[in-house]
């Protein structure tokens, strides 16, 4: 990319991020929306213009070059995907299903599918690269020693040449020049990328010398000057406190501040005060509690007289609020609203978008570290001034010091750290818990899958047949987007993390076939996650008994949560919850963690990016209240429909080496394919595109028919199949709600028809 497209982005990006911060930031609380079909259609054009934004504000984060500016541009892009989490929460709640169709809005926008899909941000992975690196390195020397026996298998050049590994650089990745297979745009454009990424390596370790050069710097020419100067003011307000009180004050605690509290440009008895204040609370609190106890009989009383005449005001309330509809509060527009001020007010009408070039700022570097300086010196002078004023007090008033303690946390931050776990392996290593889980095989080498591997087409007419009264099938892009929002972004940004809501298990669900363990692997291969195996047959005879499971969850949730982010996957997760184990899968003990693993979910804390990640084709032959009690959200993964079809076939085609021409029908491929799942689409295309049927292709094109002859020897998916897929989805919770927001909105229509006839 030019930096002149650059630039034009981000200054279109800069004024759309102005506009949305003006709508949803009003002067002005917004009235409540009471016409659902208004409030949707609003919500929906709300998410798709946040994903713009998105997709350029990581478009211009990836080309920057300029390390201060693009830490405080990845500080609006992480709140700007949190707002878009937000937003998808808000439409889940209110369609009660966890697909949406906007085509509707695509079409008031202007926009095509591409331009509103969710973007998975490259610093996931770039900023991890050496770390990542080294993990792949232990993990296959750790796997290389359970088969050292077996002999690596050789892979023919001719059939399948691969392109030698490319070597990191400083984080980065740079590819080799002679790589076979890229036209001379994509290497051309290869090239640039590798090129740009030296730029930034570069950049940043400028940045990063001129941080330690200007600190020491500071310390050197600024440090005992300032030293000197919050001694003096501290002595001064010694004497100026015990002038005023009688005595010497106390120092404040280094929990609350220290003494960064008094040099707020406050006199030394509003000081004195804030702090004796401190001391009263506690007593005036049991006071407050004592009068409430009082206040709070005499209101029982009043209320049981009232309830009567209240219960029809509160149904009546209750209705207006059901017709009326707002968004939640955000936890990411102020994080949005704040990044964005300070770019605003650090670079303003100096940046013109074309700075792509621009090395570290050393003014803005000179004002950052004077307050780290500050605040290192101020440490030590603490430390010194507490010594002098305990000597004063000895030698003067005779008193032992009181130091300011700071209020303890409150009870709500216990509920977010979870549960306290006792540490069943203390004196263990973290290196020798990650080896045994590795060599029993229950740490696994994710495959090297992209998520856009996972192809398909959107779903253009969802919108049309829900207005006609319809349920539409989801399209594979629908998959896709959902697992970028509730797996990929959550696991590779702390930030979004944290403050987005909280989605500690997924369940995919879905006919054989379908990509359910694919998608497994992408959203390893997107975040640098570990993958952790609990599949019922991958714990057969490892950690037999209550004990030995115990101490399996404890390593596997700790390693888990030290190397995070990690992917916890339970592969054919109904049998975990099985109604009734069959008699030929009893000796396995499938369900061993049916109590152990919702247990164990509960020690995750809020800034735990762990995800458990089941798989299921047959989720209707488990406890459905035990299944979703576990997985909090549940994806229904469809077979693919004709659209979705064709872009599959013609990219497994492309992928084993084949060719699309003239006399190959794809829509007549797509067609007749309807039924199959993409797993048995990929078989037919390996089991066509032999190395000796590559080789004859100049001479004899590809032909639908030979994908063909080789579909029905797999198994196809019934319609019976899918529709015990929606019954079983009908009984979770989310399948729960819509089913009975469709029966209401039918009484509804039903009730507005009547009255019309009446009339």
């Amino acid at each position: 990319m030019s930096n002149r497209t650059y630039g034009k982005m981000w200054l279109e990006s800069q004024v759309a991020l102005r506009e949305l911060l003006a709508q949803e930031l009003p002067a002005t609380p917004p009235q409540p929306e009471r016409d659902r079909a208004t409030f949707s259609h609003g919500l929906a054009t709300l998410f798709l213009r946040y994903v713009r934004v998105v997709r350029c504000l990581e478009t211009c984060h990836d080309q920057m070059l300029q390390p201060q500016k693009r830490r405080m541009l990845r500080c609006v892009l992480d709140g700007a995907l949190g707002r878009v989490l937000e937003l998808k929460e808000a439409m889940v709640q209110l369609d009660c299903s966890e697909y949406h169709f906007m085509d509707h809005v695509l079409q008031d926008l202007k926009l095509t599918p591409a331009d509103v899909e969710v973007p998975i941000p490259k610093y996931f992975l770039l900023e991890r690269a050496r770390a990542l690196k080294e993990r792949q390195q232990v993990l296959a020397e750790i796997l290389a020693r359970t088969e050292p026996s077996r002999p690596r298998r050789p892979e023919p050049a001719a059939a399948r040449p691969q392109p030698p590994a490319r070597p990191l650089v400083r984080g980065s990745k740079v590819s080799d020049p002679a790589a076979p297979g890229l036209s001379a745009v994509a290497l051309r454009a290869q090239l640039g990328e590798d090129f740009r990424r030296l730029r930034q390596a570069d950049r940043e370790a400028e940045y990063q010398q001129a941080l330690a050069g200007t600190r020491a710097l500071l310390l050197d020419l600024e440090g005992p000057s300032l030293r000197e100067a919050m001694r003096e003011q501290l002595r001064q307000w010694f004497l100026e406190c015990r002038d005023l009180t009688g005595r010497f004050p106390e120092y404040p605690d280094k929990d609350v501040g220290g003494s960064s509290i008094l040099f707020a440009e406050k006199t030394p008895e509003q000081v004195r005060e804030e702090l004796e204040q401190l001391e009263r609370e506690e007593g005036e609190k049991k006071k407050k509690k004592e009068k409430e106890k009082e206040k709070e009989k005499e209101k029982e009383k009043e209320k049981e007289k009232e309830k009567e005449k209240k219960g029809k005001k509160k149904k009546d309330k209750k209705a207006e609020e059901a017709a009326s509809l707002t968004l939640p509060p955000s936890s990411f527009l102020p994080v949005i609203r704040a990044g964005f001020t300070q770019y605003q007010a650090t670079w303003g009408e100096r940046d013109t978008g074309e700075s792509v070039q621009q090395g570290c700022n050393l003014e803005l570097i000179k004002a950052q570290m004077r307050k780290e300086v500050e605040e290192e010196v101020r440490l030590q002078v603490d430390e010194l001034m507490r010594q002098e004023l305990q000597r004063l007090r000895l030698a003067v008033d005779r008193e032992e010091p009181r130091p300011l303690k700071a209020k303890k946390s409150s009870k709500k931050l216990g509920k977010k750290r979870g549960k306290k776990e006792k540490d069943l392996t203390q004196d263990r290593t973290l290196d020798s818990l990650y080896e045994e889980l590795a060599l029993q095989g229950i740490l696994r080498k994710p495959q090297p899958v992209r998520l856009a591997d996972y192809t398909g087409d959107f779903g253009y007419l969802g919108s049309t047949a829900r207005a006609a009264g319809a349920e539409p099938a989801p399209a594979v892009l629908h998959v896709r987007q959902s697992v970028v929002l509730y797996a990929i972004l959550r696991l590779g940004s702390p930030t979004v993390h944290e403050l987005a809501p909280q989605v500690r298990s997924l369940l995919l669900a879905g006919p054989a076939g379908t990509g359910k363990k694919m998608l497994v692997h992408a959203v390893c291969t997107e975040t640098g996650a570990n993958l952790f195996d609990l599949s019922p047959e991958n714990l057969v005879d490892k950690y037999p008994g209550k004990a030995g499971l115990s101490l399996l969850m404890h390593m596997v949730f700790k390693v888990a949560r030290l190397l995070q982010p990690s992917v916890i996957w339970v592969g054919n997760a109904e049998k975990t919850f099985y109604k009734k184990v069959p008699k030929e899968e009893k000796e396995a003990e499938p369900k061993r963690l049916r109590k152990e693993l919702p247990r164990a979910l509960k020690t995750l804390r809020a800034d735990d990016r762990v995800l458990l990640l089941g798989t299921s084709d047959r989720p209707y032959a488990a406890d459905a209240r035990a299944l979703c009690k576990a997985y909090e959200r549940v994806l229904l993964v469809p077979r693919p429909d004709y659209a979705s079809r064709y872009v599959t076939w013609r990219r497994l085609i492309q992928k084993h080496g084949g060719t699309v021409g003239r006399g190959l029908d794809l829509s007549a491929l797509a067609t007749v394919s309807d039924g199959y799942s993409q797993g048995s689409m990929a078989r037919a295309a390996r089991a066509v595109l032999t190395e000796r049927r590559i080789l004859q292709l100049p001479r004899r094109p590809l032909r639908a028919e030979e994908f063909l002859q080789w579909l029905p020897k797999a198994d196809p998916i019934y319609p019976e199949e899918e529709r015990m897929l929606q019954d079983w989805y009908l009984k979770t919770p989310l399948g729960k709600r819509w089913l009975k927001s469709t029966e209401e909105q039918v009484e509804g229509t039903e009730m507005q028809g009547k009255k019309k006839g009446r009339k």
